[in-house]
């Protein structure tokens, strides 16, 4: 308080301290009478009782001892706080006088150890007073630098000494240096001062080479000026030996979303690594190993593997890439990622996984990998040689354990189908009356081998499906056309026939909204719309024979009915057929039923339907399938044997006399079939399972079910393929609430360590089918049942409870991550004429293969797909959040007792702060500010300064007065006698 605001107590103060100087009190005394001007719990920092006290004793050349033990005596009786008698000694610039900085030194010495705050007024001063007492410390160095030699030598090196002391006391303490930190954050511009003083100190230490400087000022001042909380306050997080999140997060997210932007892939995976605190080297190692753990096990089936190959080999290089633009270190003396030849070094390791890899595909996966990264200027030629030198003498040894899906060099395949897939893009986006029959022979070529499955797969992974599904429309729209003019030839239908069976096998493999518009007025969208069955969405029966037209109908049948039926001879367009067989096989099998016509003419005019147009059996099988699904069971068999009649195998003669009738077929028989499965499912023994992407069919119980995919993980130690599709299926049957709540029993049945952190890993990617879903089911449901169901609060003993509070804090970050990514607007409107999608996608593939370097073409590829910034809390998490908050503010003050609840509550901030990092502050926004300080006063050896700052936003006022609350609470507890 300055001296104009003196008041008369403070008059009243400085007569009484000149009396007990005169009369040459005891401390004893002194205690005795302070009492007569200040009342009982009236602090002297009111009237500035260190100030007065002070004063009077450094008058003289050295400071006076007695009236020093009066300052003693009042701050051991809480008469005048620590903060004030810092701040006092701070303003003491007397340099001049060694004496009384020598004594001033050596008070604080005294009571430097015990430094606390013992009232809220108190809590923020004591940040300024740390401060300050730093600048002084600093000051009286610098100033006895400056005056050594020429003075006292003596009484300059104790002055220098005692004062790096106290300056090594301040910065090895916690509390104090955690106050210091606080009050940067506070007035930068005093640290600015201090930082600045600490800079003077080293150049005149370095320029008087004479001078032998104290033990450890050095170290002193370095940490003086790199303030930085990791530097202070680092968090010891343990890497774990054993990953297995990553392995498992991609194998649902390549089942869930293939084509994930590599904006939101690149955010998925460095939010493991955030949570998880790995290196970027053992992140990329890690990707790589579990795509080639995911490519293993899908060898079996060439439609997947054809995925899981061109995720690898496409995606996962582009990924890199990514990265490594955004987070990633090049060698300066090479332009190369450091990380990523680390990563490679580290993968050499999994020699088992390799070889079987490279058996199994048919290639070196190694170089495949690194061959793209070259093009991207990720590796060098140097290191593709050294790692091929690496691989070498196993690939000489090597020999092909089993045969694959896919026969021959899978990357090959991959790389091949990508130019293919663009060439054909290119093509469909012409002028079809000129691209007509090559794109028929180019479609004919593809089906009939593994072709389209490979091609697929790179549109799926690359983005580009609904692009080729959209040119694939306006193909068929053509086509019909073309077909139903006056005269067409059979190949024209066959067209129509052939781009028709391809859309729906896409359709069904990937579904409405992955692939078609919400507006689309094409023949086959609207078809699509009003008939098709797909991924469990059945239309009635009598709504698709709605679309029928009762004249077509009739001579549809008369013609079906003659034995010489000629398409030619119909006079019908390819459109009026597919809208109107449900008409006809609905007579047909009404008329079998009556007994008005025998098997053999039914078996004659479904072949006859089949050979005309392999589109017709599938629209047929969609009314005959809609109508098995409401009908009684006893009148299944004859329209479920009229499918069956529709998968009969070829004959020689359709297949020699009908165009392209064997590729038709081997694209008809999976649609049809996937239908039947759909409503009626073959008989299976009691333990398998179909599954289907919207629904589970077994007559095991779907907890069984989940047990049996979960002993699986355990057996295995990682996530299998077959088991995504499963664990997919149980989330569409049971919802979301079901799936948490029994993952989370299963998770915490495990005892040891490695089990629960392995199924923590597993839980957390399967709950990636629908994170913002599954965390709300978390949050809102689970949760709250194990911390107040009394027979589930018995789960919550260590280490389950560290478990649940882990899980339920992955599953926050991660759908926050979700929800920075995916709140952008997406237009879903078709650009029928927008030829640029290509030239962009073809221009896009030219950089990356012609290996530009320029940043013109980096710009260019990176255009669309920026790191988002840590963003805000959006809705449903941040309802949920705040619900899980209250709940903690009733549990941790509850009665006053440490509870199995108050444990959970501190691991689950303790988890927050780890795994978080600079996003902590958006989850801990909304907490309560009692929460803390009740868990402090709980569990006080808990807790460590680097939490406590950590927990509140330290650039707003309101987080510092809180984290300086929590700091003092905690040193108070610390220093209270046990």
């Amino acid at each position: 308080m300055d001296a104009s605001k003196t008041t008369s107590k403070t008059s009243s103060l400085k007569a009484l301290i000149l009396k007990a100087w005169r009369e040459r009190w005891t401390d004893i005394q002194w205690g005795i009478n302070i009492k007569t001007i200040l009342p009982r719990g009236v602090s002297g920092d009111l009237y500035n009782l260190a100030d007065c006290i002070l004063q009077q004793a450094m008058v003289g050349c050295g400071a006076n001892q007695l009236v020093i033990s009066y300052l003693k005596h009042s701050l051991a009786s809480h008469l005048v706080s620590y903060a004030a008698v810092l701040q006092r000694i701070a303003k003491f610039d007397a340099f001049h006088k060694p004496h009384c900085i020598l004594s001033l030194l050596e008070f604080l010495e005294s009571f430097l150890d015990s430094v606390t705050c013992r009232g809220k007024m108190e809590e923020e001063i004591l940040a300024y007073a740390v401060s300050s007492i730093i600048l002084w410390l600093l000051q009286v160095y610098h100033y006895s630098l400056s005056k050594y030699p020429s003075s006292n030598p003596i009484q300059s090196q104790e002055l220098l000494e005692k004062s790096t002391t106290l300056l090594n006391s301040i910065v090895n303490t916690d509390f104090l240096l955690a106050m210091f930190y606080l009050a940067k954050q506070n007035d930068p511009e005093e640290y600015d001062e201090v930082t600045k003083k600490c800079q003077e100190i080293t150049a005149f230490m370095m320029m008087n080479t004479q001078f032998k400087a104290p033990l450890h000022i050095h170290e002193t001042l370095q940490k003086i000026c790199n303030m930085s909380i990791d530097k202070i306050a680092p968090l010891n997080i343990k890497s774990e030996s054993l990953p297995h999140s990553l392995q498992a997060l991609i194998a649902i997210n390549v089942l869930a979303t293939p084509s994930m932007d590599l904006q939101q892939l690149s955010s998925q995976l460095l939010m493991i690594q955030r949570i998880k605190g790995y290196s970027l080297s053992r992140l990329y190692c890690e990707l790589i190993r579990a795509c080639f753990i995911s490519l293993n096990d899908s060898c079996k089936d060439s439609c997947r593997q054809a995925v899981w190959a061109a995720f690898t080999f496409l995606r996962v290089p582009q990924v890199i890439h990514y990265i490594h633009n955004t987070s990633g270190t090049s060698n300066k003396d090479a332009e190369h990622s450091m990380e990523v030849v680390e990563a490679f070094e580290k993968l050499l390791q999994s020699t088992p996984l390799l070889d079987i890899v490279d058996t199994k595909n048919c290639c070196n996966s190694v170089i495949c990998l690194l061959e793209p990264l070259v093009k991207l200027n990720i590796v060098s030629e140097t290191h593709l040689s050294y790692f091929k030198q690496k691989r070498e003498t196993k690939d000489i040894k090597l020999q092909k354990l089993e045969p694959t899906a896919l026969q021959g060099c899978v990357p090959s395949f991959i790389t091949r189908a990508e130019p293919t897939l663009a060439g054909i893009l290119k093509t469909m986006g012409g002028d079809f009356h000129k691209t007509q029959e090559s794109l028929y022979a180019m479609l004919c070529q593809i089906v009939g081998g593994t072709t389209l499955d490979t091609i697929l797969a790179v549109a799926l992974v690359e983005g580009k499906l609904k692009l080729f599904v959209s040119r694939l429309i306006m193909f068929n729209e053509f086509a019909l056309l073309a077909a139903s003019e006056k005269g067409a030839s059979p190949t024209k239908a066959y067209t129509f026939d052939i781009s028709f069976l391809i859309l729906c096998s896409i359709v069904q493999e990937h579904g409405v909204e992955a692939v078609l518009d919400d507006n689309g007025d094409s023949f086959f969208e609207q078809w699509v719309r009003d008939c098709m069955v797909h991924k469990g969405v059945h239309k009635s029966p009598e709504q698709i024979l709605q679309k029928c037209d009762p004249q077509i109908v009739d001579i549809f049948l008369h013609h079906l009915s003659a034995p010489d039926f000629d398409f030619k001879n119909t006079n019908l367009k390819p459109h009026d057929l597919c809208l109107n067989v449900s008409g006809v096989v609905k007579e047909i099998l009404f008329a079998w039923e009556q007994g008005s016509i025998t098997p053999g003419d039914v078996k004659r005019m479904l072949d006859s339907l089949r050979q005309k147009m392999a589109s017709l059996a599938v629209c047929a099988s969609v009314w005959l399938c809609s109508y098995i699904n409401v009908v009684h069971q006893d009148a299944f068999l004859k329209p479920i044997n009229m499918v069956q009649l529709f998968l009969a195998p070829p004959t020689e003669i359709e297949l020699s006399q009908i165009e392209n009738f064997k590729e038709r077929t081997i694209l008809m028989g999976p649609i049809i079939r996937k239908m039947q499965y759909d409503v009626y499912p073959p008989s299976v023994p009691k333990t398998k399972v179909i599954t289907f992407s919207h629904n589970i069919i077994s007559r095991q119980p779907i907890l069984e079910q989940l047990q049996t995919v979960w002993e699986d993980i355990k057996i295995r130690g990682h996530l299998q393929i077959d088991a995504t599709h499963i664990i997919k299926s149980l989330l569409n049957t049971a919802g979301p609430v079901w799936f948490v709540t029994n993952l989370v029993k299963e998770t915490l049945k495990y005892r040891y360590q490695e089990d629960l952190d392995r199924s923590v890993d597993v839980v957390l990617a399967m709950l990636h089918l629908d994170i913002e879903r599954c965390t709300e089911a978390l949050l809102l449901h689970v949760l709250p049942q194990y911390l107040y169901n009394a027979k589930l609060c018995e789960e919550l003993v260590e280490p389950q409870s560290s478990i649940l509070a882990k899980l339920s804090v992955y599953c926050i970050y991660a759908a926050l991550e979700f929800s920075n990514c995916n709140k952008v607007p997406v237009s879903r409107k078709r650009r029928h004429d927008d030829t640029e999608d290509i030239d962009a996608l073809c221009t896009a593939n030219k950089v990356r293969r012609l290996n530009d370097n320029s940043s013109d073409s980096n710009s260019m590829y990176y255009s669309q797909q920026q790191i988002v910034a840590p963003g805000l809390m959006k809705e449903p998490l941040q309802s949920a959040l705040e619900m899980v908050y209250k709940l903690f503010s009733q549990l941790a003050a509850k009665n006053g007792e440490v509870t199995p609840q108050t444990h959970f509550i501190l691991q689950f901030l303790i988890y927050i702060v780890q795994c978080g990092q600079e996003r902590a502050q958006i989850v801990l926004q909304k907490m309560p500010s009692e929460i803390v300080p009740t868990l402090i006063k709980a569990l006080p050896d808990n807790f460590n300064i680097g939490l406590i700052l950590r927990l509140y936003d330290l650039s707003t006022p309101h987080g510092r007065r809180d984290t300086a609350r929590d700091l003092c609470l905690l040193r108070n507890m610390r220093l209270r006698p046990d």
